[in-house]
């Protein structure tokens, strides 16, 4: 598909999924921003020195602030906002008497809190160039099916509020052509759940570049119609 000279945003860009969805961006003609938290994200992404990625490090974005400025920078560099992706964010288990408040506000800040901050953010830059714009966040399969969050209702609950979140944004900004759509994998098959689970079956799990395919076609300007979806992609498991 062809992205040239439109700006997205990708949260969590540097990880498995994210990084997949910056190189097919900017195969298109993308410019892509990136913010990061740890320096040491940068260490194995390859696209780090392209002429075309712009990234900030320790952007906070469960603050509120930080988000912000993150989104003015991104933009004073690379120009207007076309696209926003929103990857960035956590996992974790725990039966609920081993989860603590703070366990939960855990998942809420890293999953929601960071989601709801970025959307805010790029639908207000949207709005302001006024040709619209797209946005994809990430939700779960367990946000769909709550039930098979047994053993980490705080992160299925957070999950299922990027759900609930990007359709009630998706209705409130339809009118201004900005088209909001999640998406909801299953595992994904990246090495560090290959480690965490050694005999699971990962040809049944979706691949980081099946589901950034995805991403790339709802960012896409042939996308004219699809918003308010909360879109599963689960492979075959």
């Amino acid at each position: 598909m062809d992205y040239t000279n439109l700006h997205m945003i990708i949260t969590g860009g540097t990880g498995a999924l994210g990084s997949s969805t910056v190189n097919l961006l900017l195969e298109g003609g993308a410019y892509c921003s990136i913010p990061c938290y740890d320096k040491s994200e940068l260490d194995n992404f390859a696209p780090k020195d392209h002429d075309r990625v712009f990234i900030k490090t320790g952007v906070d974005l469960t603050d509120e602030t930080a988000a912000r400025n993150f989104y003015e920078d991104a933009i004073e560099n690379s120009g207007p906002l076309w696209a926003s992706v929103h990857i960035a964010g956590g996992f974790g288990m725990g039966s609920i008497e081993d989860s603590s408040k703070a366990d939960f506000m855990k998942q809420i800040n890293l999953n929601l809190v960071t989601c709801y901050n970025s959307c805010r953010n790029a639908i207000t830059f949207m709005k302001e160039v006024g040709r619209g714009g797209r946005i994809v966040n990430i939700a779960s399969r367990p946000a769909l099916e709550p039930r098979q969050g047994a053993g980490m209702s705080a992160y299925t609950t957070s999950k299922a509020g990027v759900a609930a979140l990007s359709q009630s944004l998706a209705a409130e900004v339809a009118a201004d052509n900005i088209l909001i759509n999640a998406i909801a994998p299953s595992i994904i098959d990246t090495p560090a759940n290959r480690n965490s689970m050694p005999d699971a079956d990962y040809s049944k799990w979706p691949k980081p570049g099946e589901i950034a395919s995805q991403i790339a076609y709802l960012v896409s300007k042939d996308n004219y119609v699809t918003r308010g979806g909360v879109i599963p992609v689960y492979g075959k498991s």
